[in-house]
């Protein structure tokens, strides 16, 4: 599938009619020899940087604010070669000491905010560029600033807010349109990225990209129909886009025109640069016009071994011969190790491309006849397993996987998504014992451990030894955002709120995007702490990131003031 690409937020606040700041004149200047004092010291200042006699600059631009206590350039010069020094902490002090004397200056606040991002103190920094953009609402580089800070902390919604704010000081502005469009998709809002991309295409009809961007957003709201039309118009630009075909194939597959469906992925399929997902999605749009052969080749050139022999097996049944079947066609040839990494590859390039209920029901159903007319197979039983689970069936698929326990099949993948559907199933007992079969056979497993412990930590049992689990897996991958997680969650039924607070701040940084169980999380975090309007803060901010999180809006709803 096609990710959005996502552009640099200073294009944006070029166009986006704001003005740039520069050093203004803040007091009236100095007079008579003071003047000419200061003036002297700062020209000295300035030579001496140029000069890199960084010592010596640093001397000169003291003595400037020794003579004028409101300059405000001076400062920053001096602040600015304390950091070329390498001395953080003067510079950090020579800021604060500045808005002491100086506090409404944009300037010393922004670079307060870059002195606090550069020690990673991230909400000390997002409340210093706020503040100067406070001061100075056109402030072009306290808006870039912020938007570059939560998006490296993963705080999209407050993105969001700030091209909101923007567009209604701007609100023709087809820049801030994109980019709101581009951050509502990043969070799944489908709706909101729609009206602003048409609304981008309103100002500037003549932007080929957008017009893809808006037909990914349709697809995604499975409105195939517009979103076909839209592709057509932007094809007839860029004929050779592959995403662009991708999507065109799939709409018109959606829209039961499944020949044309098939033309195009297969003049996707011969191009130098098809992906094997081009081939996986050839070979199931061939499964229904009933080429199985020709989608058998392709399930091949995907590399999908395992699914290239059930297609050979329909092929066989849809022409049944006299002993056309063998009797056990996979269980010599497949490990189950093979059939978990192949399953997961299909199932990551399938339901999401296809729809997950309409990918799940037809390959249940093939399967089906499989399973009567070639009898038990470990194999092939597994793989229906993880195909019922990944339909949510939960229940159809821990029966399968019971039978191929009963049968002495006892591997970890079964003991694995025994647990997972178990787990979905809230059935406490069989998961943790799953798990620890599991960890029994495989013990330095990260995921499992994370699993378990993250699994101890929602029920609030075993809190010790989840954390010692926990431990384990972040020895393993120390930078691994779940665990990172699941170990704060477990500080967090723990009591040990600052604890918490860390970690699980530290792995929304770590994820490659906004997470709404991450920000529940953080709420019920600030919630220990006492602080009420932060945890409402996170609350909200999840609940705008997946709306149905019915549990956060109870949460919300019992805690925010009377009236609100």
């Amino acid at each position: 599938m096609y990710r959005l690409f996502y552009p640099l937020v200073l294009v944006v606040f070029s166009t986006c009619g704001c003005a740039v700041f520069t050093d203004r004149a803040g007091p009236a200047p100095l007079r008579g020899a003071r003047q000419g004092s200061a003036y002297a010291h700062h020209i000295s200042g300035i030579i001496h940087e140029h000069n890199a006699e960084l010592d010596r600059a640093a001397e000169a631009y003291s003595s400037v604010i020794a003579y004028d206590k409101k300059a405000v350039t001076p400062r920053l010069r001096l602040i600015r070669t304390y950091l070329r020094l390498g001395n953080d902490e003067q510079a950090l002090a020579a800021c604060q000491k500045a808005l002491e004397q100086i506090p409404v200056s944009p300037e010393l606040w922004l670079a307060l905010g870059e002195l606090q991002h550069s020690r990673g103190n991230m909400d000390a920094a997002v409340e210093a560029f706020k503040h100067a953009i406070a001061l100075q609402p056109d402030n072009l580089a306290g808006y870039g600033a912020l938007v570059e800070l939560q998006e490296e902390t993963n705080d999209l919604v407050a993105v969001i807010e700030i091209y909101e704010q923007l567009l209604k000081r701007s609100p023709d502005s087809a820049a801030l349109h994109y980019q709101l469009g581009l951050n509502l998709s990043r969070i799944g809002d489908h709706p909101g990225a729609k009206r602003a991309f048409e609304k981008v295409l309103e100002l500037e009809p003549r932007i080929a990209r957008v017009r893809f961007l808006l037909a990914v957003v349709l697809y995604e709201q499975k409105d195939f129909k517009v979103c076909e039309e839209q592709l057509r118009l932007y094809l007839r630009e860029r004929p050779e886009d592959t995403s662009a075909l991708e999507y065109q194939a799939g709409c018109l597959f959606h829209l039961g025109r499944i020949s044309e469906a098939a033309d195009l992925f297969e003049r996707l399929v011969l191009q130098e640069d098809a992906s094997e997902s081009n081939y996986l999605q050839f070979a199931w749009v061939l499964l229904q016009t009933g080429a199985l052969e020709e989608a058998q080749r392709n399930a091949l050139e995907g590399e999908a071994y395992f699914f290239a022999d059930l297609l050979f097996a329909l092929s066989l049944f849809e022409k049944p011969e006299e002993g056309a079947w063998p009797t056990n066609p996979w269980d010599d040839r497949y490990t189950l190790d093979e059939i978990e990494t192949e399953t997961d590859v299909l199932l990551g390039v399938l339901p999401d491309f296809f729809g997950k209920e309409e990918t799940c029901n037809t390959l249940t159903n093939k399967l089906a006849v499989l399973r009567e007319n070639i009898g038990f197979s470990p194999i092939l039983e597994f793989f229906c397993a993880r195909i019922l689970a990944h339909n949510d069936q939960y229940g159809e698929a821990l029966a399968i996987l019971d039978a191929l326990r009963a049968r002495g099949v006892n591997s970890k993948h079964i003991h694995y998504h025994s647990a997972y559907v178990s787990d979905k199933l809230n059935n406490f007992s069989d998961t943790e014992y799953h798990l620890r079969a599991y960890l029994e056979i495989e013990p330095d497993n990260a995921d499992v451990l994370n699993f378990l412990g993250f699994f101890y930590a929602e029920h609030g049992q075993k809190l010790e030894e989840a954390e010692t689990l926990l431990k384990r897996a972040l020895a393993i991958d120390p930078e691994n955002p779940y665990y990172l997680d699941s170990l704060g969650w477990v500080y967090y039924r723990q009591g040990k709120g600052e604890e918490a607070l860390g970690l699980i701040q530290q792995a929304l940084h770590a994820m490659e995007s906004d997470d709404a169980e991450l920000r529940d999380h953080l709420g019920d975090v600030h919630q220990l702490l006492g602080d009420t309007q932060r945890a409402l803060a996170e609350w909200r901010h999840a609940l705008r990131l997946d709306p149905s999180m019915e549990v956060v809006r109870e949460k919300i709803n019992t805690h925010q003031p009377k009236g609100e």
